[in-house]
């Protein structure tokens, strides 16, 4: 009786249920962390009024087999119903009291592909020093269909509130949530 239980458990969810929500109820939620991007910022001598672009980014990543290694093999990424940015971490690595992120007013992170772009995270810096800054955004656009390659192509903007005089090496962490 006790082995009968688990098979009709199995079979009652899938009978209830089509393929893809029998892959939504078995493939377990877990957060990943895409590969650190490192850039080096040059000194900004004037203000402007407009953000400036910095140009079109690439970092590797292989979400099949981050899918794998989480789910024991089980699941690839044709099983992902979404994954979704739980998290961005800024950090000045060579930070002072004249440069930091504070010389920053804000920032937006666009993910693209040769169809498709979007923005995964705006951001608005202090005003005060900050060698470090955390963003959760609110909401977050689905970026499944940008992740299905070997690399993640990203555009970074930004607009700054006071001038840099040297450049300013950062390091910037993308936490995503998979399911």
């Amino acid at each position: 009786m006790k082995n009968r239980i688990p098979v009709l458990l199995i079979a009652l969810v899938i009978s209830s249920c089509t393929c893809n929500e029998i892959k939504e109820k078995l493939l377990p939620s877990f957060n990943v962390n895409i590969p650190e991007i490192r850039l080096t910022v040059p000194p900004l001598p004037k203000v402007l009024n407009d953000e400036i672009p910095v140009g079109a980014l690439k970092t590797h990543i292989n979400m099949d087999s981050t899918i794998k290694a989480n789910t024991a093999g089980t699941f690839g990424a044709d099983a992902v119903h979404f994954v979704k940015v739980k998290k961005l971490t800024i950090k000045a690595l060579n930070a002072d009291h004249q440069n930091n992120l504070s010389n920053f007013e804000t920032a937006r992170m666009r993910i693209f592909n040769d169809t498709a772009s979007t923005d995964i995270a705006i951001i608005q810096f202090p005003r005060t020093f900050s060698d470090s800054l955390t963003v959760t955004p609110a909401t977050s656009p689905d970026i499944s269909k940008y992740l299905r390659g070997s690399d993640l192509n990203y555009n970074l903007y930004w607009k700054n509130r006071k001038t840099t005089s040297k450049f300013l090496k950062l390091a910037v962490q993308v936490t995503v949530g998979v399911q």
